[in-house]
């Protein structure tokens, strides 16, 4: 073998020495030294042996803190807790678990301090106490939020977005358990709840709600008539954040005022009557039903909802939807057109016009001019129309009485109406002189033969005039 390769190995095997040697040191170092991040009754002891840790421990304060601080804040300053002195036999017994010289610093807390006492308390007391606390915290907080938009004095503004400084209570409190059973101040370190995409969104939202609201103006159809109302006359002051407001104030004076000038429903109208050409002033009498009026507060209601409500464009046309009266149609341009049905009852005849031009001129046979069986005079509307129907109610005796009959027009909720009567002589229609025998319970008699015409040259909503 050459000098030189003596020198070779000599070499290799001085390293394999050394080797073996590193590591058995390293293991015995292990052996016999806590773990990085070890930690005994609240104390540090990472890298420290049997002795030396004894020794510190012995040293130590036997009460731990119970402060927890949040972002480096004193949260909660609870109660002292007393902690029961740990022996060597503890700390060693610890040791067989807990050492290493490379070991991970996570999971290395030692609970050898009999501290269940301590513990109790900080998974209880001490945590509802950070609960509340945190919740305390956040209502005094400034919330994280976008750029709000609001409307003042007719003009759209802005408020700055800020960051806030309100914190996630669920990951504080997760945060704080994470590091109960250290005995140690708890030091919990988190960021600040920032705006949501869709905090962003709704900000956004609210000012294309504003932008479109002043800009937007309404068709409100009704009475036969269109009226403009304009989103800037009644969008008000709102608050940054919150979805812009209607003053309802301003907009039911508006709606009022329209009630006022084109209801019809329980006013007073003159009408002329297209058979003789006489003025009759009807829809006085507390039976009449025809015409509307409107509810003007829940029409003040459904009217600001669309001033608001970016589905509804501008110059969106909105017809009356609550009122007060019958399926009445109220778009007729006047309060009673020229097609119609007029009723006499003074000579019991009925005429039926269609744009002027009468259609039915026949006799007819009513209830009593007063008393249980009178035949309300003012100003109807046919409510429906049913062929073939039946009709009941009660007799004067008590008795009830079913009559079938080929069509039925009723006026009024409680049963007056124009139908056939099959079971009416032909003498008595048309003649006063028979009505105290022969008088309906309210109705309108017609004659079987002529009921057809009346049926075919009328419709539902049309305007019945009863008068005498």
């Amino acid at each position: 073998m050459t000098k030189n390769k003596h020198g070779i190995a000599w070499a290799i095997a001085a390293l394999v020495i050394i080797i073996i040697g590193g590591c058995g040191f390293a293991w015995h170092y292990g052996q016999t030294h806590f773990a990085p991040g070890t930690i005994i009754n609240g104390q540090s002891v990472s890298r420290l042996t049997v002795t030396q840790a004894d020794k510190k421990l012995s040293s130590s304060s036997s009460k731990v803190k119970n402060r927890v601080y949040l972002n480096n804040k004193l949260l909660v300053d609870g109660q002292d807790q007393k902690l029961t002195k740990v022996t060597t036999a503890q700390v060693k017994d610890a040791l067989t678990n807990h050492h290493g010289l490379f070991a991970s610093k996570t999971n290395k807390t030692v609970d050898i301090s009999n501290s269940d006492t301590t513990l109790t308390y900080r998974n209880n007391t001490l945590q509802k106490q950070v609960t509340q606390a945190v919740a305390d915290y956040n209502k005094k907080a400034t919330a994280a939020h976008p750029t709000y938009y609001y409307l003042k004095n007719g003009a759209i503004k802005e408020q700055a977005s800020t960051t806030g400084t309100q914190v996630d209570a669920a990951k504080v409190l997760a945060k704080y358990k994470s590091q109960v059973n250290k005995l140690q101040d708890i030091k919990i370190n988190t960021d600040y709840v920032k705006a949501t995409k869709a905090d962003s969104t709704r900000a956004k939202k609210t000012k294309q709600d504003l932008e479109q609201g002043l800009s937007k103006t309404l068709v409100y159809h009704v009475g036969g008539k269109d009226y403009k109302l304009t989103g800037s006359k009644y969008l008000v002051n709102s608050t940054p954040g919150k979805t812009p407001s209607v003053d309802l104030s301003a907009l039911k004076t508006e709606l009022t005022d329209i009630n006022n000038a084109d209801s019809t429903q329980g006013k007073s109208i003159d009408v002329k009557l297209l058979n003789s050409g006489k003025t009759v002033s009807t829809n006085t009498s507390t039976a009449s039903n025809y015409g509307w009026s409107l509810n003007v507060n829940t029409e003040a209601a459904m009217l600001a909802k669309k001033f608001i409500d970016s589905s509804v464009k501008t110059n969106a046309k909105v017809d009356m939807k609550n009122y007060s009266g019958q399926n009445i149609s109220y778009n007729r341009s006047s309060a009673i057109g020229s097609t119609r049905v007029e009723i006499n009852l003074s000579t019991l005849h009925e005429y039926v016009y269609v744009d002027g031009k009468q259609k039915v001129d026949i006799p007819v046979m009513s209830g009593t001019l007063s008393g249980n069986h009178e035949t309300p005079t003012g100003l109807f509307h046919i409510l429906y129309k049913q062929s073939p129907s039946t009709l009941t109610g009660n007799n004067d005796n008590g008795s009830r009485y079913s009559s079938k009959v080929s069509y039925w027009e009723p006026l009024t909720e409680d049963g007056v109406g124009m139908h056939d009567s099959p079971w009416q002589p032909a003498k008595v229609y048309g003649n006063p002189s028979y009505r105290d025998t022969y008088h309906s319970h309210g109705c309108l008699n017609n004659p079987p033969s002529k009921m057809k015409s009346v049926w075919d040259n009328t419709s539902t909503t049309e305007p019945v005039i009863i008068y005498k």
